[in-house]
């Protein structure tokens, strides 16, 4: 099988986008409806023959939660810079080149893929409070209920423009501790596992090594 290019990566990040809601467009059919991402119509030039990216795609981005744009491109193993604190709803941000699954969130996001595999409903940036995202959750699931994630308000304090954590987040969870910390270790990252199922798993910057 073909290894996929940075392009379909790309292209199915905005499709996740779509998905979720935000218009997509380009700088001559600018709608300040909704939320929404500004790219150039010339987003081949950013790409080479092989479908990989040869320098950073800026975007505008307006209204939506700009959270929402750093995750689904990192569960495309994609770095994006945006400022995640906006005040007025909307911003610059860019799709870094060179920078492939080089991010703390990138790493948890695949991290979530390896639990997705064996059962787990597990979502990145999930919702804004826990509660909505527990009613998602059993929605969602049949039987016994394994899953993990994180909330929006969360991600905004915890991550930086680029994906680096920068404070111990909390992720909800559900299900084997032992499974969903073997996970979470191979990030890297620093992970506290809880005593019980009431707490939350917590995931962090990297201990500094001592010398």
């Amino acid at each position: 099988m073909a290894t996929e290019t940075a392009k379909q990566r790309f292209e199915r990040s905005i499709e996740r986008l779509r998905s979720l809601g935000w218009r997509i467009q380009d700088p001559q059919e600018i709608e300040h409806r909704g939320a929404g991402l500004i790219f150039s119509n010339q987003i081949d030039h950013y790409f080479d023959a092989n479908g990989e990216l040869r320098e950073n795609i800026p975007f505008i981005w307006t209204l939506g939660m700009p959270s929402k744009v750093q995750t689904e491109f990192a569960r495309e193993n994609i770095v994006v810079r945006i400022e995640l604190r906006s005040e007025s709803g909307r911003g610059e941000g860019e799709v870094l080149a060179g920078r492939t699954g080089d991010s703390d969130l990138c790493r948890i996001a695949q991290s979530f893929r390896r639990l997705e595999k064996i059962g787990y409903i597990a979502e990145p940036d999930f919702s804004y409070t826990n509660s909505s995202g527990w009613q998602d959750i059993h929605e969602r699931s049949r039987g016994d209920v394994k899953a993990i994630f994180w909330n929006s308000q969360s991600h905004t304090d915890c991550f930086d423009t680029e994906g680096t954590l920068i404070d111990d987040m909390p992720m909800q969870w559900s299900g084997d501790p032992g499974e969903i910390l073997t996970a979470l270790r191979e990030t890297g990252l620093t992970v506290d596992a809880p005593e019980n199922s009431k707490v939350a798993f917590f995931i962090g910057p990297p201990e500094e090594e001592t010398t």
